[in-house]
């Protein structure tokens, strides 16, 4: 067993691994982890791993539901085995899988940037603020439903209209895939933050977007959609 070289699994499993010291700084991180940090901040991990960790020496998991903007978990296991070091790893939620029949039902191919550029530019009539977009111009076309996307696009930029400035990012989610008729299609992220927004009718564009197979994230200052590529 002293021969095998642990290091060359721990860095390459899919779920993120970070050793901390107790003072909360960071010893190791596998190469999961390092996607995750530009997610949330390390302190925001230690003060979960310190929440529960096991009582006594060794290893606890626990299933718990955590969100960092793009990243869902499922369940951490924290373990120490001595009062210097304690690691965390985050188990990723399972993979999605859609076998809906109907999936592309008035599907068209589409760019999604310059859908959402349309959208945009129709937002903007009344909107007194400032909108920076920054996007991946290389994503290639894919199936989506227009009408219904424009309109969850336009539910969702309304729960912005008070704000100032609007910040908009999209970009294809790394490691993840999405399992549609049993093949694997990529997921384009997009994202919306500002100082605030509305809340009201979180419950109402849930609904818009699952309807067209879109994971949306709500946080209380921004809103994340998870697009699946259909190609």
């Amino acid at each position: 067993m002293d021969s095998i070289n642990f290091k060359f699994f721990i860095e390459n499993d899919s779920n993120p691994f970070i050793l901390f010291t107790s003072q909360g700084k960071i010893k190791y991180l596998n190469t999961s982890a390092e996607l995750l940090m530009g997610a949330c901040q390390p302190k925001e991990i230690f003060n979960i791993a310190i929440a529960h960790a096991p009582k006594t020496f060794g290893s606890q998991k626990t299933a718990i539901n955590l969100s960092f903007n793009s990243f869902e978990f499922y369940a951490i296991n924290v373990l120490y085995e001595n009062e210097e070091q304690i690691g965390i790893y985050l188990y990723n939620k399972p993979m999605a899988k859609i076998a809906d029949s109907s999936l592309l039902d008035g599907y068209t191919e589409t760019d999604i940037n310059m859908l959402l550029q349309a959208n945009i530019e129709l937002f903007n009539i009344n909107y007194n603020g400032k909108i920076k977009l920054l996007t991946d111009y290389d994503i290639p076309k894919f199936q989506i439903h227009q009408n219904d996307f424009s309109l969850l696009l336009r539910n969702t930029f309304n729960q912005f209209e008070k704000s100032k400035k609007i910040n908009i990012n999209v970009k294809i989610k790394i490691g993840e895939r999405i399992v549609i008729r049993d093949k694997r299609y990529s997921i384009i992220i997009l994202d919306l933050k500002s100082s605030k927004r509305e809340q009201g009718h979180d419950s109402e564009i849930e609904l818009l977007a699952h309807k067209i197979h879109i994971n949306i994230h709500f946080k209380s200052k921004s809103i994340t959609l998870e697009i699946p590529a259909i190609i």
